[in-house]
């Protein structure tokens, strides 16, 4: 596939979605933006080289990987970022202090594990993706996808069994 085949405007729509969910559990937020466009023109930048040997997005999502793995290499420290969300409509009637918290158990429980054991939940169990394309993109074997996602699955039961049961009164 090269630039004149497909237009950066449909690679944007195919995969920047799955680039910024990508990056927003791996960056501080206020480098997100930054980060998710770098990777984005480093996408269509080498698009001349992708072979097609895995998906496109699949493709993308290793570049977006090893970016970001640059970008923590110049820093001495490493925080990993919790995941939060905003209830957007105060207006609305419902009430949304069991979703929060339910938001913030699981935020605290995802806060828990490692970056490897986020990554594979998200790639496997949220973008979707097989065991062998999670394989490529973290740069692992998939037999190692399979042990990992079974010990993160594990540690996070666990951990959300004891976030849940110290939240009760």
């Amino acid at each position: 596939m090269n630039q004149t085949e497909v237009s950066f405007d449909e690679i944007y729509e195919e995969l920047f979605p799955s680039v910024y969910r990508f990056v927003c559990l791996r960056i501080p937020s206020s480098e997100i933006e930054d980060v998710t466009s770098e990777v984005m023109a480093k996408v269509w930048r080498s698009l001349a080289g992708f072979e097609g040997r895995s998906s496109l997005k699949c493709w993308a999502l290793k570049i977006a990987s090893n970016y970001i793995a640059d970008f923590y290499r110049g820093r001495k420290q490493v925080n990993m970022i919790p995941i939060t969300e905003e209830i957007q409509d105060a207006n609305n009637s419902r009430d949304y202090g069991e979703d929060l918290g339910t938001v913030l158990s699981v935020s605290n429980t995802l806060s828990q594990l490692t970056e490897h054991q986020i990554a594979v939940i998200q790639l496997r169990l949220i973008d979707g993706f097989s065991a062998s394309e999670t394989a490529t993109i973290l740069g692992t074997t998939q037999q190692a996808v399979d042990s990992l996602l079974y010990r993160a699955k594990k540690s996070f039961r666990t951990a959300y069994q004891a976030e849940v049961a110290g939240g009760e009164c």
